[in-house]
């Protein structure tokens, strides 16, 4: 989901965590945890799983969406 997107789900509080985790390439993902369950991925918006160069970078996606404390994962 794009920016945008998660915005939305964030004020109608159907994310209830922010996740940045390693990529399987190189670089950071974010994710966010549905309250119904599941992960949502931030895209571009050709669906496009977007990928960062550093945790900073990532984590400033999960705030710029609205949260306020953002999960770490361990490196693989």
């Amino acid at each position: 989901m794009t920016l945008t997107e998660l915005k939305h789900l964030y004020a109608r509080q159907d994310l209830v965590e922010a996740l940045v985790e390693p990529s399987i390439n190189s670089g950071y993902i974010v994710e966010f945890r549905h309250r119904g369950g599941g992960l949502v991925p931030l895209t571009d918006i050709t669906g496009s799983e977007q990928c960062y160069g550093d945790v900073d970078s990532a984590t400033q996606q999960a705030f710029d969406v609205g949260f306020q404390q953002v999960r770490i994962a361990d490196e693989y």
